[in-house]
């Protein structure tokens, strides 16, 4: 399909309908393949499904329901009428003139995903801290945790405020569940960065976030 893409364009319609058509077939065939055991078969094949759902919504805008595409990319959830498939999210959303995704980051994941995301990786890190602080983990593990919780505040506190997005970008209740789940960590050095990029902002051209939104590079 991909390859076929490079000379003949296809519509997103179609794209949906041909992986979707190749994701049944998929199913049937896991199925038939432990003929006449349908338990197993129908095991692998419920099993296939998941996974192809699951790679549709994370790298695809093939998930749609009720008129409305489920994915996780910005995007990808734009409806059908915006088909950029050759271009990168960032210069396409540049590109237009009506902004369809303002709070995402890098124009690539919306704010609210973004935040969702976080709290399980941040759930992971701590674990990782209180494992190797109980004894139970590696100190290395710990290490990239501690890193991981670090990096992160700091470099989406101090994005946000350079660019002039409020806290968390509104996405508060899980700025509070990640604040919790980090014991505090998380927040109080994503507010310390968020305090810097006030003070002192970095807006740098080369940004995925400087070319993904129009009304930053308006501000020149």
């Amino acid at each position: 399909m991909a390859l076929a893409q490079q000379y003949v364009k296809y519509s997103r319609t179609l794209q949906r309908r041909v992986y979707w058509a190749a994701a049944c077939l998929g199913a049937v065939a896991a199925f038939l393949a432990f003929y006449p055991d349908s338990k197993k078969g129908l095991g692998l094949a419920l099993f296939f499904m998941a996974v192809m759902v699951v790679a549709a919504w994370a790298y695809t805008p093939y998930i749609k329901i009720g008129g409305k595409v489920y994915a996780l990319m910005a995007q990808d959830s734009q409806p059908d009428s915006v088909e950029n498939s050759d271009d990168t999210a960032a210069t396409v959303t540049a590109t237009q003139e009506h902004d369809r995704s303002p709070d995402a980051y890098s124009g690539l994941l919306s704010a609210a995903k973004m935040w969702w995301l976080l709290i399980p990786l941040m759930i992971i890190s701590t674990g990782n801290v209180f494992a190797f602080v109980s004894g139970k983990g590696e100190w290395w593990v710990a290490a990239i945790g501690i890193a991981f919780i670090v990096f992160l505040s700091v470099a989406m506190g101090f994005g946000d405020a350079s660019w002039g997005y409020g806290l968390a970008r509104g996405q508060r209740v899980q700025f509070v569940i990640v604040a919790i789940v980090t014991v505090g960590v998380f927040a109080a050095i994503y507010l310390t960065a968020y305090q810097a990029g006030n003070r002192m902002p970095s807006r740098r051209k080369q940004s995925m976030e400087y070319r993904a939104h129009p009304r930053h590079q308006k501000l020149d």
